[in-house]
């Protein structure tokens, strides 16, 4: 059982998780029309979040293939994924990929951001 004082802890940490992604979010609409240029700002608003070991599976993945700006073979993506703090089994990352909309696959094991 959490404490109040850890709860307002915890909550303080998400407001300030979801002010980045509002950030992510405004910069990819500022230059909205600009593909090229999205994944830059983007991947700088949300660098700035650190590992990943607190974020849902598929919000990791959406960051890291955010911050990579191209797509990623599978097995590179899972080993980023691992490396910040988030193991996904092959089987779930392969799951998420092929479920989320945000996901596309590349072809010959690429998964990229939709477009």
């Amino acid at each position: 059982m959490e404490t109040i004082s850890e709860l307002k802890s915890k909550a303080a940490e998400l407001r300030k998780i979801a002010d980045k992604l509002d950030e992510a979010a405004n910069a990819l609409a500022g230059v909205a029309g600009h593909e090229e240029a999205w994944p830059l700002s983007l991947a700088n608003a949300t660098s700035e979040l650190g590992d990943l070991a607190s974020v849902s599976g598929v919000n990791a993945i959406f960051r890291v293939l955010t911050e990579a700006g191209t797509p990623l073979k599978k097995t590179t993506l899972s080993q980023q994924l691992r490396d910040r703090g988030k193991a996904i089994g092959d089987n779930t990352l392969q799951s998420y990929l092929s479920r989320d909309k945000r996901f596309q696959s590349y072809g010959r094991g690429r998964w990229g951001l939709t477009r």
